[in-house]
């Protein structure tokens, strides 16, 4: 095996956004820094859906933890249907 090959599932950040990609261009979530007076705000959503929002937070490790949960919580939805990149909840089955 080489060592070259990456490793998924993987965050990477690029300027101000950070993505977390489960497979080579498969990202699932995005984190945008938003640079404030008082310091950042970090913005989590669905990547493929900037609608869908995670939620607001004051550290980008904390945005993480929630989006980690967010992607575990949908794995273990049996009623989730894969749509785009991600899991999309909002969608049933049958």
């Amino acid at each position: 095996m080489s060592t070259n090959e990456s490793v998924y599932p993987r965050w990477e950040r690029e300027d101000r956004v950070s993505r977390f990609f489960i497979g080579p261009s498969l990202p699932i979530y995005q984190i945008e820094e938003i640079k404030l007076i008082g310091g950042s705000m970090f913005v989590a959503s669905s990547a493929s859906e900037a609608s869908n929002l995670i939620g607001q937070f004051e550290s980008e490790r904390n945005a993480k933890e929630a989006c980690k949960r967010d992607f575990v919580d949908k794995s273990r939805d049996p009623a989730a249907e894969t749509v785009g990149w991600g899991l999309n909840p909002g969608r049933k089955r049958g």
